[in-house]
């Protein structure tokens, strides 16, 4: 009986440190510069997904600190550490069993772009794209999706990989690559000027939700009061609120 009583009381005392964790320590929130979702201007972290993030962690009542680093090591971080917040991320198969989901922010469309007037750059299938210069970001799902269906990288193979998604158009631009995979919420409002691309070819297949997700090891305790939060965000009709001036790309708020 003492033997039993011992072990409940540590089992309780162990969901009351989860929980005053939750409560107390300020949730490290990682995201990369991502027009429109997330990006940083005059100092300060906005963008559609960024609000939805921070009304989430208000209605939780968590404090929290959000930073805006590079895609690989943001993804790399949340793996390894517990209690590490990160979005705005594309829920694939391959990440399923890798992350504790909440969502989702909005619906992800993707089209291949080229550069306005290339009409050298034809493109009516994925394998037509086998013929180009793809440029896609290190750990991204689309560099994901695309090497699943065969592409590769090196000699005169077709993709080109770097290290963050601000390198891309610049290349593209340049004329170093033929064709960049972007969400076509960058030419929405706060998002990038899109006078100088065009899509050629929406990546149907690519279609997702993104989401916040927390390192799989993560408390339960914190996850669900997250979830908490976001879900009186959802219901209160803040979530379509700020995610309206992306209804014309998207259609309507999850």
């Amino acid at each position: 009986m003492m033997r039993f009583l011992i072990k409940w009381v540590a089992m309780c005392c162990g969901l009351a440190v989860c929980s005053s964790w939750a409560l107390a320590a300020t949730l490290p929130v990682l995201a990369e510069d991502n027009l429109p979702f997330s990006y940083r201007q005059d100092g300060a972290i906005r963008g559609y997904c960024t609000d939805i993030v921070r009304a989430t962690l208000a209605s939780a009542g968590l404090p929290y600190q959000v930073d805006i680093q590079p895609w690989a090591r943001i993804y790399t971080t949340t793996l390894a550490r517990p209690g590490t917040l990160m979005y705005p991320v594309a829920r694939t198969p391959e990440r399923e069993n890798k992350f504790k989901w909440i969502g989702p922010l909005v619906t992800n469309r993707i089209a291949l772009f080229r550069k306005k007037g290339r009409g050298d750059v034809v493109v009516h299938s994925l394998d037509d794209a086998r013929r180009y210069r793809i440029g896609v970001v290190n750990m991204d799902f689309r560099e994901e999706y695309l090497r699943r269906k065969g592409f590769a990288e090196g000699g005169d193979k077709t993709l080109m990989v770097v290290s963050s998604s601000d390198l891309l158009l610049p290349m593209l631009q340049a004329g170093r690559i033929d064709l960049v995979p972007l969400g076509l919420a960058k030419c929405a409002p706060h998002g990038l000027d899109c006078s100088q691309i065009e899509p050629v070819y929406v990546l149907s297949e690519l279609e997702s939700g993104l989401y916040m997700v927390f390192n799989r090891d993560t408390s339960e305790v914190l996850v669900q009061q997250v979830r908490a939060g976001f879900e009186h965000v959802r219901r209160s009709g803040r979530l379509a609120r700020i995610m309206q001036p992306l209804q014309r790309i998207y259609g309507s708020s999850p």
